[in-house]
């Protein structure tokens, strides 16, 4: 059986987003998911499959990780421009998909880091997606994939695993931007919610971790606070 890379994407808050655009009477949120989803038709990836079913998406390709990881890295992006985050998990393993038919330990792995560990704004990556390419070649060192991907700063250590690392000089702040706007456009919703003030919380501090030098932006999330 073929391997793939796999991204197992899930649409955080959409259950929260259907039920205020149903109690508010307008189809807001489907406005910026269509809007999201329009990221794959810029995406040049010859291998690239991908398909969305209610808040999953679901990304395979059979080989160029560098690629596959830039593009699932366009993904997260473009829902945050959108004003929505995606959590996920991507995997390397065995994958078969037809038509009517997938069977998929890729998925599986993916699905059960998305949902089990990444918890967080974050898609997390398998040891095994690197380990594979450190297999390709002796030294590990020398995989020409593997040094890309490093080189243009795409990965995290994190645990066992690794994250996909979506910042960089280039859009650090105009992601800032979004993900603040989100913050203070839900925040009576999210400061009722310990888990969404975590999610939010969990962000501002990777944004601020890799703020370039001598950007003067603040923290928009005040983390603790003397009661008055």
């Amino acid at each position: 059986m073929a391997y793939a890379y796999f991204a197992f994407l899930d649409v955080m808050g959409y259950r929260y987003y259907l039920k205020k655009d149903k109690n508010d009477g307008t189809e807001l949120f489907k406005t910026k998911l269509i809007s999201s989803y329009r990221v794959f038709e810029n995406i040049e990836i010859a291998t690239l499959h991908h398909k969305s079913i209610s808040d999953s998406i679901f990304m395979s390709s059979a080989n160029d990780a560098y690629n596959f990881l830039c593009a699932t890295k366009q993904v997260f992006l473009s829902f945050l421009e959108n004003g929505l985050f995606v959590r996920g998990g991507i995997a390397y393993n065995k994958h078969f998909e037809t038509n009517h038919i997938t069977y998929s330990l890729a998925l599986t792995d993916a699905y059960n880091i998305e949902s089990e560990q990444s918890i967080f704004p974050r898609i997390l990556i398998d040891k095994a997606v690197i380990q594979k390419l450190q297999n390709e070649a002796e030294p590990p060192q020398n995989n020409q994939t593997l040094q890309q991907i490093i080189e243009n700063k795409l990965l995290i250590n994190c645990g066992s695993h690794y994250q996909l690392h979506i910042l960089d000089d280039t859009n650090w702040d105009n992601t800032f931007e979004k993900a603040r706007d989100m913050y203070t456009t839900y925040q009576a919703d999210i400061d009722e919610s310990p888990k969404l003030t975590a999610y939010h919380s969990w962000f501002q501090e990777y944004l601020f971790n890799f703020k370039p030098a001598r950007n003067r932006k603040l923290r928009y999330i005040k983390q603790f606070e003397l009661t008055d």
